[in-house]
């Protein structure tokens, strides 16, 4: 990105951020990522092309922003006073009501190949490595876990992302306390 988000953005900045946002969430609602052009962006967004290269290089960098943004608006909303399977279980749910809620994106995930789509890996990968940072958060504070912490962190991450996969992909008419219960199961290593 060209500009640094993490800096007080002026109200016109944000605004045009948030249009390149929406432009790109109603583009990949609509159509395969791969599809999508700079213009097609552009013209969503009311935005000239020139105002989009002030902000970003490419649509790699603007679906890497959308991702940024959108992970941290769920994984923000993470109670800090939860232990760590809680938290691991409110990163998940949090997750899987972000894409219960949003189904034209993952009906499009799923039309244009599912978990093998380019969409989705770029998703999935952000918030594995998200979801890496708070559950390393988490596990960082048990002085009783005996595993590195780098490694639990990895695997807990990659088991979150795996189930929400499949609870999308695979059973998308499962309830969010069943695949809780199976993602309790499995970090507790319960497969009775």
């Amino acid at each position: 990105m060209k500009i640094d988000v993490t800096q007080h953005l002026t109200l016109g900045a944000k605004r045009t951020l948030k249009a390149f946002r929406i432009a790109m969430f109603e583009a990949l609602s609509e159509k395969e990522f791969d599809k999508i052009t700079v213009n097609d962006i552009c013209k969503k967004s009311e935005y000239p092309r020139a105002t989009f290269y002030n902000y970003f290089d490419d649509k790699y960098d603007l679906l890497q922003y959308f991702w940024s943004y959108i992970g941290k608006d769920i994984l923000s909303k993470i109670p800090d006073d939860s232990d760590e399977e809680e938290g691991i279980i409110s990163i998940f749910n949090l997750l899987l009501d972000f894409f219960s809620s949003h189904q034209d994106l993952v009906k499009n995930v799923i039309k244009n190949n599912g978990v093998d789509s380019n969409l989705w890996r770029s998703m999935s990968g952000y918030l594995r490595q998200e979801a890496n940072i708070l559950v390393y958060n988490y596990c960082s504070i048990n002085k009783q876990i005996t595993v590195p912490v780098k490694l639990l962190a990895r695997f807990y991450s990659d088991l979150i992302i795996a189930v929400l996969e499949w609870s999308l992909f695979e059973q998308p008419d499962i309830n969010v306390k069943t695949a809780d219960k199976y993602l309790a199961s499995l970090l507790n290593g319960d497969f009775k």
